[in-house]
């Protein structure tokens, strides 16, 4: 139990998007707030709200007489904890998703109250999943609250609830990030999934061994009845499942779980769906499909809503979306591909010819030369581009024809040459994008730009 009782002290540390909902939230419940952030919050505070802006640190003078301190997402939780045992270390600290889970696990929220819940986190793929879910959930007539660390924080739609600007659902889907999870405490959820594992902000968890442990926490508090969904052959399952006891496990593509089975999709129960109702290219898509189709069982979804559901999903911005059909070749922006294993999982199940655009900020254990295979099977040609584009170059020119881009436009053009008709042009970067763009987001919409430009 947290302490959310009126008149109790909090302190908020970081105030970005989430962090404001979770000051605003304790704001709303009675609790005297104080919040720190390093720059200047870009969103608006609780006027009551004591806000201590700019130190490196957090003061020590915010910590006092704290009973509770909430971390947003992008704070490392270890320096925060060794200053909260020293200055107040009777507080329980927590994050924001934890902090609205337990807001409703303890129906502080007047028209909020504890719903069927499925908790969804994985290295690539996470959000296709989530969102997907909640399109299966919602074709079954149910109303889901889909957010977490994908669109909506929690503690923003329980405070739309308790305004009265919004009405609480009946299931809920979220994902949940490795950063959100290092300071989870469990949750009755139906069903949890990791989607997959690969090397990824290592800088924030040291090793693959702490990026799983932080991972693995989301299992905590399953519901008796519910199950752990993860993918068969994941190398990390033992450490992911090392708290999992008493529970079904469903291991996707794996013998007793959700397949793949002549084309379509197939639950342990028998019941399938044509893949091809889902229009998401690629074998990673298919295993997207799985474990959202599971999880919507999970929760109640019917047979006909789940193919309804497929049928109408158009996908998310930024992961392997169509962006133009020109001149015969199909442009794709994958800009969301911010690691190799993400490049691997979209390439791989890609079906036709391509030419790669690559690069941007390499994150550390990624290895690009997992790609060679695929390259030297179907592609027709490489642009690199950004830090990491003379990279991609050098790996890919006894391969295939490999030029290096100044910039996003040049890429395209470059791109736009090296196809032939009936080719694909695909932005999948394999790195962050913030060597030349402020965010993914950013780097998909200058593709977009560009491919539109062509004459």
């Amino acid at each position: 139990m947290l302490p959310l009782e009126p008149g109790r002290r909090a302190l908020v540390v970081g105030l970005g998007r989430s962090g404001a909902a979770a000051a605003a939230l304790l704001d709303h419940l009675g609790l005297h707030t104080v919040g720190y952030d390093r720059g200047t919050p870009s969103e608006p505070l609780p006027a009551a709200m004591v806000a201590m802006l700019g130190a490196p640190s957090v003061p020590p003078a915010a910590f006092a007489g704290v009973d509770l301190v909430v971390l947003s997402p992008g704070v490392p939780p270890a320096p925060v904890r060794a200053a909260a045992a020293e200055l107040a270390p009777q507080a329980v600290i927590t994050g924001e998703l934890a902090l609205a889970l337990a807001a409703l696990q303890q129906r502080r929220i007047a028209g909020a109250s504890p719903v069927p819940a499925a908790l969804i986190t994985g290295t690539n793929g996470k959000s296709t999943v989530t969102a997907l879910t909640g399109a299966l959930l919602a074709a079954a007539g149910m109303r889901p609250f889909v957010g977490g660390n994908l669109g909506v924080p929690p503690t923003q739609a329980l405070l739309d609830v308790a305004r009265g600007a919004a009405s609480w659902g009946d299931a809920l889907v979220l994902e949940c990030s490795s950063y959100q999870l290092e300071t989870f405490t469990g949750y009755p959820s139906r069903a949890v999934a990791i989607v997959n594992l690969t090397p990824d902000h290592l800088e924030r968890h040291g090793s693959m061994d702490g990026y799983a442990r932080a991972k693995a926490r989301i299992a905590r508090g399953l519901d008796p009845g519910g199950c752990v969904l993860i993918d068969a052959g994941n190398p990390y399952e033992a450490p992911l499942l090392r708290d999992v006891r008493g529970h079904r496990v469903l291991r996707v593509h794996g013998n007793g779980g959700p397949r793949l089975v002549g084309g379509a999709l197939q639950l342990p129960d028998g019941r399938e769906w044509p893949r091809a109702e889902l229009r998401l290219p690629g074998s990673h898509n298919t295993t997207n499909a799985l474990f959202a189709v599971a999880i919507a069982a999970e929760l109640g979804a019917d047979t006909a809503a789940i193919q309804r559901g497929l049928r109408g999903f158009e996908g998310l911005p930024h992961r392997m979306a169509l962006v133009r059909e020109h001149a015969g070749v199909a442009w794709f922006d994958d800009s969301k591909a911010t690691n190799v294993a993400a490049q691997v999982a979209g390439l791989e199940g890609f079906e036709r010819r391509f030419v790669l655009i690559a690069g941007g900020q390499a994150k550390a254990g990624d290895d690009p030369r997992l790609l060679r295979p695929i390259l030297a099977a179907r592609a027709r040609a490489v642009v690199g581009l950004g830090a990491a584009g003379p990279t991609y170059v050098a790996l890919a020119q006894d391969l295939v024809p490999a030029e290096l881009a100044s910039s996003m436009a040049d890429a395209v053009e470059r791109a736009g040459r090296l196809a032939q008709p009936g080719d694909a042009v695909v932005l999948c970067p394999g790195g962050a994008s913030f060597d030349l763009f402020a965010n993914y987001a950013a780097r998909g919409e200058a593709f977009a730009r560009c491919v539109a430009a062509l004459a």
